[in-house]
């Protein structure tokens, strides 16, 4: 594997927004403020992502957070509409994690938006029961509901026209390092701790570029067959003839347990092309409304160019500046997703917090 290029965690899930005001009121319920603010002309940003329109953006911070942040983009000529409610299921599709405080609250909002007319797809939170597959944490005996302290995780999958967010609550257990709470604000939460990525191929190397070339720690590589799968059988609208395998990729500096695993990790499933997934790339790309672009920082940005280039990498654009003044580039990776790279700076990596 190569030496990381790849800086901290996942940097920002990028969001296609008609107008910043009810973007911003959303994301403030989940602990996230109003940052720096920055523009492009129509010329500047054919350049940094390849669309033609003038692009105002702003980035939302989140406690003291230094990844796992959102940014608002908001062009003048939208490229289309996005996703809408379409379900995870597709080729280029992407959603976001976060851990929440109480995900039954916030699935009790949105039944009430939608008695109200909202535009919402959601799934009732699921029960991941991780007790049945830890023995170690009962001394190596199964663990016996109604006497044991049961360890699990609720995953809640809420789905809108222009956010789409994996939401999990923990239950008796912690991960100090795998996002920090905001807990002033209607729905306690951390930053986004993971990007979900899922794509249509059958080379098992189409993930290699993010440990080889980005320097990310594959953490796992699980082919998931029918039988094996439990809450992605709904969030995934999976059938019985499915198999698919599941990555994760986490940042170099993340351990092997709850004590060390940090937060800005990569959640990809790979499906076969058996599965017919439709393509959805475009709705998922800049330009488009709604989740559309994932960010990550580099330490040289030319030579992640060069890197990415000898890789294979597609529509590599030439290196220039962001709406923020920081210096980028974007390509589409070897399994289609269209991604940015921004150039971090010696100030970033010396303070790179958790």
């Amino acid at each position: 594997m190569a030496a990381s290029r790849a800086v901290g965690g996942l940097y920002e899930a990028c969001i296609g927004v008609p107008e910043f005001e009810p973007a911003l009121q959303y994301w403030a319920a989940f602990g996230f403020r109003a940052g720096p603010r920055g523009a492009l002309t129509a010329s500047e940003a054919k350049r940094a992502y390849g669309v033609e329109s003038r692009l105002e953006s702003i980035r939302l911070y989140h406690g003291e957070a230094d990844h796992g942040l959102i940014r608002l983009m908001k062009w003048d000529k939208p490229v289309n509409g996005g996703a809408g409610l379409a379900p995870y299921r597709a080729h280029g599709s992407r959603w976001h994690g976060q851990f929440v405080r109480n995900a039954a609250d916030i699935h009790h909002h949105a039944k009430a938006a939608k008695a109200k007319g909202a535009a919402i797809t959601d799934l009732p939170p699921a029960f991941i029961d991780m007790s049945a597959h830890n023995p170690a944490l009962f001394g190596g005996r199964a663990f016996t509901p109604f006497a044991d302290k049961l360890i699990a995780v609720s995953e809640y999958t809420l789905i809108q026209p222009l956010s789409r967010q994996a939401l999990l609550q923990r239950f008796n257990y912690d991960s100090r390092l795998m996002g920090r709470f905001v807990d002033d604000c209607l729905f306690p939460a951390t930053h986004v701790i993971h990007a979900g990525m899922m794509f249509t191929s059958d080379d098992p190397k189409a993930v290699d570029f993010y440990d080889q070339v980005l320097g990310l720690k594959r953490v796992s590589a699980l082919d998931m067959l029918w039988e094996k799968t439990t809450i992605q059988r709904e969030a995934f609208d999976l059938v019985p003839a499915d198999t698919y395998t599941a990555y994760i990729f986490e940042e170099p500096r993340s351990g092997p347990d709850n004590d060390t695993r940090r937060s800005g990790r990569l959640l990809m499933f790979r499906f076969g092309t058996k599965s017919n997934l439709s393509d959805r790339k475009h709705v998922f790309s800049p330009g488009a409304l709604g989740p559309s672009l994932f960010t990550w920082r580099v330490r040289d940005l030319a030579e992640t160019r060069a890197a990415c280039q000898a890789a294979g990498c597609r529509d590599v654009s030439d290196i220039g500046n962001d709406e923020f003044g920081n210096g980028c580039f974007t390509c589409t990776t070897p399994d289609s997703f269209v991604w940015t790279f921004v150039q971090t700076t010696a100030a970033e990596v010396a303070c790179l917090g958790v």
